[in-house]
Protein backbone atom coordinates (compact mmCIF):
# COMPACT_ATOMS: atom_id res chain seq x y z
CA UNK A 1 0.00 0.00 0.00
CA UNK A 2 1.33 3.44 -0.85
CA UNK A 3 0.94 6.66 1.04
CA UNK A 4 -1.37 9.22 -0.54
CA UNK A 5 0.26 12.27 -2.08
CA UNK A 6 -0.12 15.44 -0.01
CA UNK A 7 -2.35 18.12 -1.46
CA UNK A 8 0.39 20.75 -1.27
CA UNK A 9 4.10 20.10 -1.35
CA UNK A 10 5.93 20.76 1.90
CA UNK A 11 8.60 23.42 1.48
CA UNK A 12 11.56 23.01 3.76
CA UNK A 13 13.19 26.20 5.00
CA UNK A 14 16.96 25.95 4.76
CA UNK A 15 18.89 26.34 7.99
CA UNK A 16 20.63 29.50 6.77
CA UNK A 17 17.30 31.07 5.81
CA UNK A 18 15.85 30.29 9.21
CA UNK A 19 18.89 31.79 10.94
CA UNK A 20 18.59 34.94 8.85
CA UNK A 21 14.88 35.33 9.64
CA UNK A 22 15.37 34.75 13.38
CA UNK A 23 18.35 37.10 13.55
CA UNK A 24 16.61 39.88 11.63
CA UNK A 25 13.50 39.62 13.79
CA UNK A 26 15.50 39.52 17.01
CA UNK A 27 17.58 42.48 15.82
CA UNK A 28 14.41 44.44 15.12
CA UNK A 29 13.35 43.88 18.73
CA UNK A 30 16.73 44.02 20.51
CA UNK A 31 18.06 47.18 18.88
CA UNK A 32 15.32 49.52 20.21
CA UNK A 33 15.44 47.81 23.61
CA UNK A 34 19.21 48.30 23.83
CA UNK A 35 18.82 51.92 22.74
CA UNK A 36 16.24 52.39 25.49
CA UNK A 37 18.67 50.92 28.02
CA UNK A 38 21.45 53.25 26.83
CA UNK A 39 19.20 56.32 26.87
CA UNK A 40 17.80 55.66 30.35
CA UNK A 41 21.23 54.92 31.80
CA UNK A 42 22.70 58.09 30.32
CA UNK A 43 19.70 60.19 31.34
CA UNK A 44 19.70 59.10 34.98
CA UNK A 45 23.45 58.81 35.43
CA UNK A 46 23.90 62.32 36.96
CA UNK A 47 21.25 61.62 39.59
CA UNK A 48 23.09 58.47 40.59
CA UNK A 49 26.73 59.56 40.29
CA UNK A 50 26.32 63.14 41.61
CA UNK A 51 23.12 63.24 43.63
CA UNK A 52 23.70 66.73 45.07
CA UNK A 53 21.61 67.68 48.09
CA UNK A 54 19.12 64.86 47.72
CA UNK A 55 20.84 61.56 48.03
CA UNK A 56 18.28 58.92 47.11
CA UNK A 57 19.82 56.10 49.04
CA UNK A 58 17.79 53.96 51.34
CA UNK A 59 19.30 52.01 54.18
CA UNK A 60 18.37 48.74 52.50
CA UNK A 61 19.22 47.49 49.05
CA UNK A 62 15.66 47.59 47.74
CA UNK A 63 13.89 48.97 44.69
CA UNK A 64 14.01 52.52 46.05
CA UNK A 65 17.82 52.55 46.17
CA UNK A 66 18.86 54.52 43.08
CA UNK A 67 22.39 53.17 42.89
CA UNK A 68 21.28 49.55 43.08
CA UNK A 69 18.62 50.02 40.41
CA UNK A 70 21.10 51.82 38.13
CA UNK A 71 23.74 49.09 38.61
CA UNK A 72 21.21 46.30 37.92
CA UNK A 73 19.99 48.11 34.81
CA UNK A 74 23.53 48.74 33.61
CA UNK A 75 24.52 45.12 34.19
CA UNK A 76 21.50 43.84 32.29
CA UNK A 77 22.15 46.26 29.42
CA UNK A 78 25.83 45.38 29.11
CA UNK A 79 25.20 41.64 29.40
CA UNK A 80 22.35 41.82 26.86
CA UNK A 81 24.55 43.75 24.44
CA UNK A 82 27.43 41.31 24.91
CA UNK A 83 25.25 38.24 24.42
CA UNK A 84 23.54 39.72 21.39
CA UNK A 85 26.94 40.58 19.93
CA UNK A 86 28.13 37.02 20.52
CA UNK A 87 25.03 35.72 18.74
CA UNK A 88 25.81 37.91 15.74
CA UNK A 89 29.49 36.90 15.81
CA UNK A 90 28.54 33.20 15.83
CA UNK A 91 25.91 33.62 13.13
CA UNK A 92 28.01 31.87 10.49
CA UNK A 93 27.95 28.62 12.51
CA UNK A 94 25.14 26.21 11.98
CA UNK A 95 24.91 25.34 15.65
CA UNK A 96 25.48 27.17 18.93
CA UNK A 97 24.41 30.60 17.73
CA UNK A 98 20.84 30.63 19.05
CA UNK A 99 21.57 30.14 22.79
CA UNK A 100 23.17 33.58 22.79
CA UNK A 101 19.98 35.11 21.38
CA UNK A 102 17.92 33.38 24.04
CA UNK A 103 20.33 34.50 26.77
CA UNK A 104 20.27 38.11 25.51
CA UNK A 105 16.47 38.14 25.43
CA UNK A 106 16.27 36.63 28.93
CA UNK A 107 18.77 39.10 30.39
CA UNK A 108 17.07 42.10 28.79
CA UNK A 109 13.64 40.91 29.91
CA UNK A 110 14.90 40.31 33.46
CA UNK A 111 16.38 43.82 33.59
CA UNK A 112 13.26 45.52 32.22
CA UNK A 113 11.58 46.04 35.65
CA UNK A 114 14.75 47.71 36.92
CA UNK A 115 14.85 49.89 33.81
CA UNK A 116 11.27 51.00 34.38
CA UNK A 117 11.97 51.66 38.07
CA UNK A 118 15.03 53.78 37.34
CA UNK A 119 13.13 57.06 37.18
CA UNK A 120 11.32 56.38 40.44
CA UNK A 121 14.46 55.25 42.25
CA UNK A 122 16.45 58.34 41.27
CA UNK A 123 13.66 60.90 41.79
CA UNK A 124 14.18 63.55 44.44
CA UNK A 125 11.54 65.91 45.77
CA UNK A 126 12.00 69.59 44.99
CA UNK A 127 14.22 71.48 47.43
CA UNK A 128 12.38 73.14 50.32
Amino acid sequence: MTDPEPAEPVVAIPALGLRIVVTVLSSAVAAPVLLMYAFMLAWFSPEITEPGWCRQESAGWGPDNGTLVWVVTCTAGVAGTLYFGLALARFHRGRRWWPWLVAAAAILAAGWPALLGLSTASWCPPPP
